[in-house]
């Protein structure tokens, strides 16, 4: 009998080695094949451009690359794709739970910047409002603002749909039965359409005080445009989208709505890319290959023109409000402009023009929009003349002859061409304003640009619109940083770099004005904490794309000395740290390969220009067999600096001053980019994030990542894209996530329990925090509504700290397996409890009575996760709290 016991145990540890080996083997194959996708992958073999190609093509911003970096770093590793539902989820969580929280004790302050805006694409005037003045826009990032005076230089911004942070807004249009009925479409799909999803179409039936999302839209992950249609008394609404895994329909095509959204029907399956309706009612569409369409009912389409330029794509159409038998169309060849062609009989017969020929000198004379006709690309016809048209592309011009000739009315950089008034590079909307035909809007990369007087636009274009446009962007925070940097001793002295805009330097306190500092794309960016005068930090270093640093030296210059410290390729937003104490730099150079570049010893000299005197040396790291997503220089030890690399496939490697390399990957993932490693009391204690959908995103070790334990907890699932310990108190944790910030208050915990605090920041993408010990200033770096600071404290407040403060009550567990008490004063007397899931959805009701008893114990069975719990007295007044199912 022993012997039989005894080979029963045998064959089953034979059997457990078998399976946990043959379960790390199948790790270990999806781990490789997952590098393999990685590493060929077209979006991790784009080439960026030299300093010396981007002289010849003097853009200023490379959103593709922006793009498809994040879509590597964020999409779902078992899926391929980026699901949009679950970012909608996520929002509806925060929301939910902020709702039962009323947690208001860690509170964000805006920063800035003040009058630097971003990419907006829609934008329309309140047709509701009789001065024709009142204006909405929104960004692809920063949700939908409203401005009521656009005409008004003092007129600001403010934000009206926070929930649509996260999205590319694409297109605003309202109904035109029902006026106080808005529609804005999500999704920026226009050049690398896998890469920044949207969440469907949201609506207003309010005039734009409050959005919903509509919940039949939610497969359209991209959606190109929308325009509304008055049929017989009813808003029929179009919207052109791409359906990237199939779900609504196959690919991309045009939806058509009659009863204001809840139903769609697919009505062509043309890729259309712009909607236009004539002064005769009829629907005009350009679509992705050289085509322009029509319809008179919305079902039946007829191809008006097909271009026969060499490769004919995008299709902008614009028709005359003055005359419905004429149409224009830009038609792109390829990347670039293609032709211009105009229909004077309502598309029976075109003509083709030639584009305008812009004397900026880095623009093409065949082509205006410089190779990114895929991306900003519009055009415009005046409200009373049919011949008079405008376009953009990286610039704004002008014809009055239907495009026989043409005029420039704006330009990116004064440096490039100061003849005319300078509006930001990139072209997306031209808006003419109700009843004042001779007053325009222009939207660009750099916001909303305003003309008050189309009139004094010479025909000649000869150097007499230099101050004919101004910027109309106060308040207008849609900022989208990719970074921050805080300086050590000035109170209100903070950096980032952004998307298109440059890298920006604050200075002033509370909602500030800025400085760009270093233009184009702005990427990481650096404050030394060591090197000052006591007012101000003297070395500052930031980098444009790639792995190129440049170093601001204020040591003995009061404007600064730029210095170029290196250059190479790395990632377009190059994942770095510096190290203060050693002025060294280490970055991501290429698969393998990490750069580290030595400033000489602070406060002597650097050098000057291109002629740097530190020192730069490339370190072989063959363990890093992807791109590096995340560097971390340790705090601790500063004459041996340990420093982590992170990567895009899940490897995380230690690698100490002497090149011993440890790898502390987590094996608990085999797939997922590293997105920050947080350190705390020692490099013992680490916190390691994912941005991925699809993953456990938070994962905790006490034991310098010999083993990872699993923190998500009650996170939604999102990408979560920094960490930061509390040093007042270790165990509280905050996260920089895709859906705003996050925190816990005991990280060491079970089960971790994460409240949203978006309090004055919504529900934004959020990509970096710093923290100065100085003052434990928090800097929050969010892509598209600009900084944010707040405040660590030692004893933060619970949430049922916050209720019992205001004497409602209080339950006790929070975490449970479905057995809690509520506690409350005997005045609430007869009560209704009433338990719901995060969805809504009602799980559990009871009656209490807390003149019997002010412990009343509640038992209800329902799977783990988050519930709300609300409580309802006799007035009908209600609070509400929240726990937590195990």
């Amino acid at each position: 009998m022993k012997k039989k016991i005894l080979l029963t145990l045998v064959v089953f540890l034979m059997a457990t080695v078998v399976y946990i080996t043959n379960k790390e083997n199948e790790g270990e194959k999806r781990r490789l094949a997952y590098v393999e996708f990685i590493n060929n992958h077209p979006y991790s073999k784009r080439k960026l451009l030299t300093k010396e190609e981007l002289k010849k093509i003097p853009k200023k911003d490379r959103p593709d690359l922006a793009f498809e970096q994040d879509f590597l770093r964020t999409m779902d590793p078992a899926t391929r794709t980026i699901p949009q539902d679950r970012l909608v989820e996520a929002i509806n969580t925060a929301n939910e739970l902020t709702a039962a929280n009323r947690n208001t004790n860690f509170s964000w302050e805006s920063r800035g910047p003040k009058e630097v805006a971003g990419r907006i694409r829609g934008f329309f005037f309140d047709p509701n409002d009789n001065t024709d003045k009142k204006a909405f826009t929104a960004g692809v990032g920063g949700g939908i603002w409203v401005n009521n005076d656009v005409t008004d230089e003092t007129s600001t911004w403010s934000q009206v749909a926070a929930d649509m942070s996260n999205f590319a807004v694409s297109a605003l249009a309202y109904d035109p039965v029902n006026t106080m009925t808005f529609y804005a479409g999500t999704g920026e799909g226009w050049g690398n359409v896998d890469a920044i999803v949207g969440g469907g179409i949201w609506k207003s039936t309010d005039g734009g005080a409050t959005w919903s999302n509509l919940s039949s839209t939610t497969d359209f992950e991209y959606v190109y445009d929308i325009v509304v249609r008055d049929e017989s008394g009813t808003g029929v609404i179009y919207a052109s989208m791409r359906d990237t895994d199939g779900t609504s329909s196959n690919g991309t095509d045009l939806f058509r709505s009659t009863d204001g959204g809840a139903n769609w029907t697919n009505v062509s399956g043309t890729a259309v890319r712009d909607l236009e309706i004539s002064a005769d009612n009829t629907i005009w569409a350009g679509d992705a290959s050289g085509n322009v369409l029509s319809s008179p009912d919305g079902t039946t389409w007829t191809n008006r023109y097909t271009s026969t330029v060499t490769t004919p794509r995008r299709v902008e159409v614009a028709t005359a409000p003055s005359d419905a038998n004429v149409v224009y169309a830009l038609i792109a060849d390829g990347n670039g402009f293609g032709e211009f062609v105009k229909t004077s009989n309502g598309g029976n017969n075109w003509s083709s023009f030639t584009g305008p020929s812009d004397p900026d000198g880095g623009i093409p004379a065949d082509d205006f929009t410089r190779g990114q006709a895929w991306y900003d690309f519009i055009a415009a016809v005046h409200p009373t003349n049919s011949d008079e048209v405008y376009i953009g592309g990286v610039n704004t011009f002008k014809t009055t002859n239907g495009g026989t000739s043409w005029t420039k009315i704006s330009s990116w950089s004064a440096s490039r061409d100061a003849t005319v008034s300078y509006v930001h590079a990139d072209i997306h909307n031209i808006v003419f304003r109700p009843n004042n035909n001779d007053q325009m809007v222009i939207t660009s990369d750099g916001g909303v640009s305003y003309v008050p007087d189309l009139s004094i636009i010479p025909t000649n274009g000869a150097n007499a619109f230099t101050t004919g446009i101004f910027n109309r962007n106060l308040n207008l925070n849609l900022t989208q940083f990719y970074s921050a940097a805080i300086d050590p001793v000035a109170t209100h002295g903070f950096s980032g770099g952004t998307q298109d805009n440059g890298t920006i330097l604050f200075s002033e306190d509370g909602f500030g004005s800025t400085e760009e500092i270093w233009g184009g794309d702005g990427g990481f960016t650096f404050i030394d904490q060591e090197h000052h005068d006591g007012a101000n930090g003297h070395y500052r270093i930031v980098s444009f794309t790639g792995n190129t640093y440049y170093l601001l030296d204020y040591t003995t210059n009061p404007n600064g000395t730029w210095i170029q410290l290196n250059s190479g390729t790395g990632s377009f937003i190059n994942p770095a740290d510096y190290d203060s104490h050693n002025n060294k730099i280490y970055s991501h150079e290429s698969v393998g390969t990490i750069t580290e570049t030595t400033l000489n010893a602070d406060g002597t000299d650097q050098g000057t220009g291109t002629n740097s005197l530190g020192t730069t040396s490339d370190i072989s790291v063959p363990e890093l067999t992807t791109a590096v997503s995340h560097v971390r220089v340790s705090p601790y030890n500063e004459n041996a600096r340990t420093v982590f690399y992170g990567t895009v496939a899940n490897t995380l490697i230690k690698r100490a001053s002497d090149g011993t390399v440890t790898n502390i990957s987590n094996n608990n993932l085999f797939e997922g980019a590293v997105s920050c490693l947080e350190i705390g009391a020692s490099d013992d204690e680490l916190l390691l994030t994912y941005s991925n959908y699809g993953l456990q995103s938070v994962w905790y070790s006490t034991n310098g990542g010999t083993t990872w334990v699993d923190k998500e907890g009650n996170l939604p699932d999102m990408p979560v894209r920094w960490a930061l310990f509390n040093p007042l108190d270790r165990k509280e944790v905050i996260l920089a996530t895709e859906v705003g910030m996050w925190r816990t208050l005991d990280i060491t915990a079970g089960s971790v329990v994460w409240e949203p605090i978006n309090t004055n920041m919504g529900n934004v993408r959020v990509d970096m925090l710093q923290y100065r010990d100085s003052d434990n200033l928090v800097l929050a770096a969010t892509h598209g509504r600009g900084m944010f600071t707040a405040n660590f404290t030692a004893t933060p407040a619970s949430v049922d700290e916050v209720l019992a403060d205001k004497k409602v009550f209080t339950m006790y567990p929070t975490i449970s397996k479905g057995d809690f008490t509520l506690f409350a004063k005997n005045t609430l007397g007869k009560s209704r409890v009433q338990v719901f899931d995060i969805s809504g959805k009602e799980v559990y009701t009871t009656n209490v009575d807390f003149n019997q008893s002010r412990d009343q114990q509640i038992s209800i069975n329902a799977r783990p996760g988050v519930y709300i719990v609300n409580l309802i007295d006799e007035n009908n007044k209600k609070a509400s709290g929240k726990i937590i199912i195990e």
